[in-house]
């Protein structure tokens, strides 16, 4: 089984840009002569993804008109449009009639990652897990949630302090998107999705870079003078020791 779909989550504020962000959407923020989300989109198409849904909000129209059909990306495009944002959780349950009751591949629109997709979605496949995230260590300052695992990998829950967190690279199977609340309500995806799929049973796997070359960091020090950062990361793979 391949898989040919994605979702890439586009609908945020980017309050940690802001006021940047104020006008215009995050995802088209410019980097090396790019917007992010050619980075991502770039990313989905190299790994064989076909088919694309972006949820939208905050100035939503800005990014569609920007992104098109998807065509110069070789995608097809849809696009999911929240009237009240919905969130992570609720983002992709009103989105799951795309996907067909079918596992799928989830990015964060802010997220750069050069990691072999088509590795991950073969360890999805051979462990049989409900869903997959890619980790990478969490730093001692990282304002991000951990993710903790037994000794086989596996995800065994969510805390405030741990040795990984997930980068925003995942794949979902339709049990997750089941347990999420109901469609057109907001929700979280860690906590109405993750955390209940593992109150049942449910297998999440991770799948973790050997070493991680280059980390960064947008903050609006790219732009203008600040101390406030964005969780932006590009992340890369080496198949050294």
């Amino acid at each position: 089984m391949t898989i040919q779909r994605a979702m890439l989550l586009a609908a945020g504020f980017g309050k940690r840009l802001q006021p940047l962000t104020n006008n215009v959407p995050k995802p088209l923020i410019p980097l090396d002569g790019k917007r992010l989300i050619d980075f991502a989109l770039e990313y989905l198409a190299k790994g064989g993804v076909k088919e694309v849904m972006i949820n939208l909000h905050h100035l939503g129209d800005h990014i569609e008109t920007y992104v098109g059909d998807g065509y110069r990306y070789r995608l097809r495009i849809s696009y999911s449009h929240e009237k009240v944002i919905l969130g992570t959780g609720g983002g992709i349950k009103r989105a799951a009639p795309f996907f067909n009751h079918e596992p799928f591949i989830c990015l964060n629109a802010d997220t750069l990652i050069n990691y072999d997709l088509k590795k991950l979605l073969a360890h999805h496949m051979t462990q049989k897990a409900d869903a997959t995230m890619v980790i990478r260590p969490l730093q001692p300052h990282d304002p991000f949630q951990a993710v903790t695992l037994n000794e086989q990998g596996t995800v065994t829950g969510f805390q405030s302090k741990g040795d990984y967190f997930y980068t925003g690279l995942q794949v979902i199977g339709p049990k997750l998107v089941e347990l999420l609340p109901a469609a057109g309500q907001p929700s979280c995806l860690i906590n109405d999705g993750y955390i209940p799929l593992l109150r049942s049973n449910g297998k999440v796997d991770t799948n973790k870079p050997k070493k991680i070359l280059l980390r960064k960091k947008l903050s609006r020090t790219s732009f203008k003078p600040t101390k406030d950062k964005s969780p932006l990361f590009i992340v890369k793979e080496t198949d050294e020791d």
